[in-house]
């Protein structure tokens, strides 16, 4: 694996992301957490094309790239990309979103309410929202739950940069 380039592109891709949530976007006065999640996800493939970037670069240096090289070093990326991810993550909620997670749980309760499900399925529906916000609020668990938010869709995006880009 090319450490050089994985750092690169990693901290590019990672820090695309990251700033992304210091721009309001207006969300912040409307809570749209469905809208919200579907723009973080486009803006998270966005940036981790930095890994198709970094994929490339090293198979033009080569001249050649096999799938296994291109995928390591698309996961190398990625992970460096993932762990910028969770450290902004980490240093953002409490500093400049630190009732999100109750945000977050209150839409869900919101939608859970509005459901067509019986009362006793509402109560163990809202129940569990709430044990789950309990939960989360615990840094390794906040940290492992937005790890797993970044790194499959990485994993995507070096898989198809490693085909795409696999030349002998």
């Amino acid at each position: 694996m090319k450490k050089k380039i994985a750092l690169k592109y990693g901290l590019i891709s990672g820090g695309l992301i990251v700033s992304s949530w210091f721009i309001d976007l207006g969300f912040s006065q409307t809570p749209d957490f469905a809208l919200t999640e579907v723009i973080g996800y486009i803006i998270m493939v966005a940036a981790l094309t930095a890994v198709f970037i970094g994929v490339k670069k090293i198979r033009d240096e080569k001249g050649s790239l096999s799938f296994r090289e291109g995928f390591v070093n698309g996961i190398g990326i990625t992970l460096v990309a993932s762990v910028i991810y969770v450290i902004g993550w980490m240093i953002y909620v409490p500093n400049f979103a630190p009732d999100f997670a109750d945000k977050y749980a209150a839409s869900q309760i919101e939608m859970v309410e509005k459901s067509d499900i019986s009362d006793d399925e509402k109560q163990k529906q809202i129940t569990d929202i709430t044990e789950w916000t309990d939960t989360y609020k615990q840094p390794h668990v906040m940290a492992a739950i937005t790890f797993t938010e970044i790194f499959p869709v990485g994993l995507i995006v070096s898989l198809i940069s490693a085909l795409i880009l696999k030349r002998k």
